[in-house]
């Protein structure tokens, strides 16, 4: 097993994305050390990242055959088998009867990412207790030599989730996720992990909108933010393998941005040098990010910007990395590499507050 990808010179990671070599990245010393709780707290409180390094790694070995399942699923899926005939084979079989009932594979018809959706029914003694519940897997991307896949677990009509309050069907769509992949509980039974932030967020945490990662080589997701009507931040979980990450608040981000374009003399970004606040905060999250989306993901002198100003992070399996996302004012933005040469395996949960 190959844990570390390619190395530069310096020792550091290279970053390589989507056909595109960023520079690279290395482990800073005082990422190495554990924030102390009241550290923690005033990191989330300014909507920055926090990172929890090696929080996990004895749950790590307690789960390795999980893990290894998952890792398992994972490389069929990309070998292009149906999710739901694997999920008919044991294990997964025992762990998901009686309690939910897959009934059928489709497509949403909306998301060209998709590459499956399964559908549930929940049962209880034998009766239906819910219906519509869901496991999606999908690609991260069109691009040829990425192969990065996620599973999400949830409810109902994805395109008019935010209209929906189910803490039923919520639940039980984070039962299911638990269902096939186990290691979910290296979350939700994490007595320290779940204290720590119940002593930031003022209550017990919640962990739903569950999604399960296997960045791949040349992979990772773009600059972005998660900020959900009732979330309150994003946990995520390095399981297997190593990801590189630049991750800061949106002010900060902001910042940055506006620092870069002050010195750099590439052309395609004129139009977007002397931009009031205002319009840059609509340019960045809109859907439609013209200049400003190749600034962000697919410029090195931006990504090496943003690593010498010290928003450049590596997690590595037992590490937990906490992304505030309160609102599109209040939030981190962050984007993930692949740093192995081979797909890792993460967990990245919302979290809530109780119903």
């Amino acid at each position: 097993m190959k844990w570390l990808g390619e190395a530069d010179e310096t020792g550091g990671w290279v970053l390589k994305r989507r056909g595109c070599t960023h520079g690279s990245i290395a482990m800073a010393e005082e990422q190495r050390a554990m924030a102390a709780p009241e550290q923690v707290a005033e990191q989330w409180k300014a909507a920055m990242p926090v990172r929890l390094p090696g929080m996990l790694l004895s749950e790590v070995d307690d789960h390795a055959d999980d893990i290894r399942d998952a890792l398992t699923i994972m490389r069929r899926v990309r070998a292009g088998e149906s999710c739901a005939d694997i999920l008919l084979e044991e294990p997964y079989r025992s762990r998901l009867e009686p309690d939910f009932d897959l009934l059928a594979a489709m497509h949403s018809g909306h998301d060209a990412q998709e590459i499956e959706k399964l559908a549930f029914d929940a049962v209880k003694s034998g009766e239906l207790h819910a219906e519509d519940l869901w496991m999606k897997v999908s690609c991260l991307s069109f691009h040829d030599t990425d192969d990065s896949i996620r599973f999400r677990f949830s409810y109902g009509m994805e395109m008019f989730k935010d209209q929906e309050d189910d803490p039923l069907r919520e639940e039980l769509a984070a039962e299911l996720a638990t269902r096939v992949f186990p290691e979910c509980r290296m979350i939700t039974a994490h007595r320290e992990l779940c204290g720590l932030l119940a002593g930031v967020l003022g209550y017990s945490p919640v962990y739903v909108e569950r999604l399960i990662y296997s960045n791949a080589p040349g992979g990772g997701a773009q600059l972005h933010q998660d900020v959900e009507g009732g979330h309150a931040g994003v946990v995520y979980a390095q399981l297997f393998g190593h990801t590189g990450w630049l991750a800061l608040p949106r002010s900060v981000l902001l910042g940055e941005i506006e620092d870069f374009l002050s010195t750099t003399e590439i052309p395609e970004f004129n139009s977007l040098k002397g931009l009031h606040q205002d319009d840059m905060i609509g340019l960045l999250e809109s859907d439609d990010q013209g200049p400003l989306e190749a600034l962000l993901n697919a410029t090195p002198s931006f990504t090496r910007h943003l690593i010498e100003a010290g928003h450049g992070l590596v997690l590595a399996p037992g590490d937990i990395l906490l992304l505030p996302q309160a609102s599109t004012e209040h939030c981190c933005w962050h984007s993930v590499f692949c740093l192995d040469e081979e797909p890792g395996h993460s967990l990245s949960f919302a979290i809530t507050h109780p119903s």
